[in-house]
């Protein structure tokens, strides 16, 4: 398969998506939502912990593997590799990206300073195909083991008030 094919079926897979899983330096795979800028894949990645999309260190890595899942959220679309490039806040390109990202931006709280918070705050960043489509459609469902974590489920019963006799009283 060539660059320009695969491009173009990475184009045809991203129309049916609205988010994206990315994973970028071996890290777990994260969901981000994007926009289309003039054929360009625009996510914005939060910065300094804000209420923006939590994306820690996709700014800084070269490269980052996307994952295009189907309609089912059990099987993945399509998965390719991008090179991440972080637009300078304030020229025109980011501007241009800035401002299609906030249509596409949906519970947006502070529509006035939006993109002044997103200059202070978060990277707009551009993620072009390099040309590598690693996998196509598969069914398989990619089970991963859960992060390591404290939390448990099990533990002491809780007090149960009103409890239902074990037996039943005679009535006469």
């Amino acid at each position: 398969m060539t660059t320009d094919e695969a491009v173009a079926e990475i184009g045809a897979v991203m129309k049916k998506a609205g988010l994206v899983w990315l994973s970028w330096n071996g890290q777990r795979a994260m969901p981000a939502w994007f926009a289309t800028v003039d054929g360009a894949y625009v996510v914005l990645a939060d910065r300094d912990g804000s209420a923006e999309q939590p994306l820690p260190g996709l700014a800084d890595a070269d490269a980052v593997q996307v994952v295009v899942p189907a309609k089912p959220a059990t099987s993945r679309l399509a998965s390719w590799t991008a090179a991440v490039r972080r637009l300078e806040p304030g020229t025109e390109e980011w501007t241009a990206a800035a401002l299609v990202l906030r249509t596409e931006r949906l519970n947006a709280a502070g529509l006035g300073n939006q993109l002044d918070r997103w200059q202070a705050q978060a990277d707009v960043l551009v993620l072009e195909p390099t040309g590598a489509v690693t996998t196509t459609y598969d069914d398989t469902h990619p089970a991963v083991t859960p992060p390591e974590t404290s939390a448990t489920t099990r533990g002491k019963r809780p007090i149960t008030l009103h409890k239902r006799a074990r037996r039943r009283p005679k009535l006469s």
